[in-house]
């Protein structure tokens, strides 16, 4: 990363890297959306593997372990809607709960 991307968001999806200089606007689904950029610069979309009508939830490229039918990007708050009910990223956005 050179020293002019130090304003950028930066993170990984599909074996790609996206750079944005602004996070995903302030409501935004997957699907349709294929990718929310988090106002860490993190990276959200689904991958392959399935659970019923559910898929599996990437953050920057690595599984979560969660499974759900659509990801919410409202307000700055990163939302799971499955079977299991709505989950959220916590506010140190290390714990999905």
């Amino acid at each position: 990363m050179s020293s002019d991307d130090s304003h950028l968001l930066i993170g990984r999806a599909l074996g790609q890297v996206w750079k944005r200089e602004n996070k995903t606007e302030s409501y935004v689904t997957i699907p349709p959306a294929l990718i929310i950029m988090d106002s860490d610069g993190a990276v959200w979309t689904v991958g392959l593997r399935t659970r019923g009508t559910e898929f599996n939830v990437l953050r920057n490229d690595l599984d979560t372990g969660q499974f759900c039918e659509r990801i919410e990007y409202l307000n700055g708050v990163v939302r799971l809607y499955g079977r299991d009910g709505t989950r959220r990223l916590s506010r140190s956005r290390r714990h999905i709960i």
